[in-house]
Order: structure tokens, then sequence, then C-alpha cells
């Protein structure tokens, strides 16, 4: 079906109206007036007519317009917010690791310093300095999501390995903060065989749901887990942590919103993971949501569509 854009639809009905009006106007005159003294008034008030319809087209033009134009303003009005608040928040999110950098930098000058101390002062400029290179990745995800350069690249993907190369990658943060971290192989109904999935926007997505769990987790535990069902695969992670309060739920899933904002300062980050990862599973063509109550621990689950290498031939 051809849509027509507003201001070409207007002209169209004012030329038809126009059109109709020049050449039938004078013998509708002179079929409702034959009375040349009541014609005379006619053709008065044909003049007029024409001027009102005119000027209620070019009313219905410009309020059609205005409207775009107000919601435009809006629109760049909150992007200035946006964009504001953005580089409010990655500038604290900067200078805080930062300073941890220059100031143990600094610290490890001293000639007097101990063995231990060093290797505890190093220790925090790495962690400063992983920080840093987080949320520079971070801040590159979200001008790519942006700009709409971000593009699929399928491959043929074991989603069992998948889940389960993650251990390595995790686990020693989990045992320092004292949790059991699990990776089950992938489950359900014809389980065999490689899915073409975009593997590193998977495995991105994951990280940025266990990394969370290890967040907001200490001395319980998460679980990692994926289930093939129909057309679609689903992967989950399950920890014990602080849990989400429920009028929360969604929010999580905007740009620098954290878990339970009473609990923002005791938490590090810059609250742009989640919002990256749902803008990675809508792109895959998928759905990512949480289930959680205060104190309960959470639930997150996002579910991708899948094609199989017999897709692609058939």
């Amino acid at each position: 079906m051809i849509k027509f854009r507003f201001e070409y639809g207007m002209i169209l009905i004012y030329l038809l109206l126009g059109s109709g009006w020049i050449l039938f106007s004078d013998e509708l005159t002179e079929l409702l007036a034959p009375n040349p003294e009541v014609a005379a008034h006619f053709q008065t008030y044909k003049g007029l007519f024409y001027v009102f319809v005119t000027a209620f087209l070019f009313y219905g033009f410009l309020r059609k317009h205005l409207q775009k134009l107000r919601k435009a303003e809006e629109k760049a009005l909150e992007s200035d917010r946006l964009k504001s608040g953005f580089l409010a928040n990655v500038s604290h999110e900067i200078r805080t690791p930062m300073n941890g950098v220059m100031g143990f930098a600094e610290l490890l000058k001293d000639e007097s310093l101990t063995n231990e101390q060093r290797l505890e002062y190093i220790s925090v400029i790495e962690r400063s300095g992983e920080r840093m290179l987080d949320l520079i990745n971070d801040i590159v995800n979200i001008s790519m999501i942006d700009t709409e350069q971000v593009r699929l690249h399928l491959s043929n993907v074991d989603t069992s390995e998948l889940v389960t190369s993650l251990a390595a990658l995790f686990e020693p943060a989990a045992i320092e903060k004292g949790v059991s971290l699990k990776f089950s192989p992938c489950s359900g109904d014809g389980m065999v065989g490689n899915l073409l999935l975009d593997r590193e926007k998977v495995i991105c997505v994951l990280s940025i749901l266990i990394k969370n769990a290890l967040k907001y987790t200490s001395n319980g535990s998460i679980e990692v887990s994926c289930r093939r069902e129909a057309d679609i695969v689903r992967f989950t992670v399950k920890d014990t942590g602080i849990g989400i309060p429920e009028g929360q739920l969604e929010a999580i899933f905007n740009r620098f919103v954290q878990v339970n904002m009473s609990y923002t300062k005791t938490y590090d980050g810059a609250g742009l993971g989640l919002a990256i990862a749902k803008s990675f599973v809508e792109i895959m063509g998928g759905k990512i949501w949480a289930e959680s109550y205060q104190g309960s621990g959470s639930i997150f689950n996002f579910t991708i569509p899948y094609k199989t290498s017999k897709d692609l031939i058939k």
C-alpha cells in the first residue's frame, strides 16, 4: 500500500478542491440562484468560502508540522539531558579509578614499603585499570548502539561449550567473594549440534549478567544455564544476592540505573551494563527480563531465536 506524506496529501486536496470550485462553481451558482441579484450575492460568498477552505487546510498543515517540531524539540532536549547526565556519570566513574591509579602509583615510590605492601598497591592499580577498561568498553558499545553500527556475525556455536567456557573467566572472582559458581551444560529436546548465533554478543550479555550477579552476591551461589525451547534458546543467570525491588525490574535496563538505589554508594559501576545487554539481545531478535524480590536473589533470562546449518541449506 502506497503511503503519502501529509503535506503531499494536503496539496492534493487543495488542488482538487480548487480545481473543482473553479470549474463548477459558476454552474452551481446558476443552479441554486437563477435570479441575477441572488447570483451576485453568491459570487461574493463564493470567494469567501474558498478563502475559508484555504485557511482551514493551511491551519491543518501548520498544526501537523508544529506537532512534529514540538516532538523534535522535546526529543532534542531529552537527548541533551541524557548526554549531560552521561558525561557527568562517566566523568565520575573515570575519576574514581584514575585517582586510585595515580594515588597508589605515588605510594609505590616509597622505598620503605615491604614487598607485601607493594603487591597490595599493585593489585589496587590493576583493579582500577580493569574498571576503567570496562567503562571504556561500555562507552564504545553504547556509542555503537546509538549510531546503529552494531552488526550481527552469526557462526556455528556449541552453546554448552560457550556457557562452560566462562567458568575460567569468573571463578577467581567468585572464589574471592566466597560465591559458589555453577555452569550447567545446555539442555532441551534435540539439543544436538551447533546453533547459528552471534557468539561474541551472547558471551558479552552473559558476562554482564554474571558480573552483576557477582557484584550483588556475597557468600551465596550463582548458576548459569541454557535450554533449547522450540525455535529459541534461553540463557539463565540465577543468583542468591540482594535481589531487586519489584518496582525497579524494568528500570534496571535503563542507562545509569543500578539495583536498589539505596545501595548505589556501596557498589561500583556506571549502570551501563544491563542497558547494553538489553540492546544486544534486541539486536539479536530476542528478549531479556528479570524476576526477583528484594532480599531473595534474582533470575535473569534472555531468549534468542536461532537457526541451524540445516535451516540455511533449506
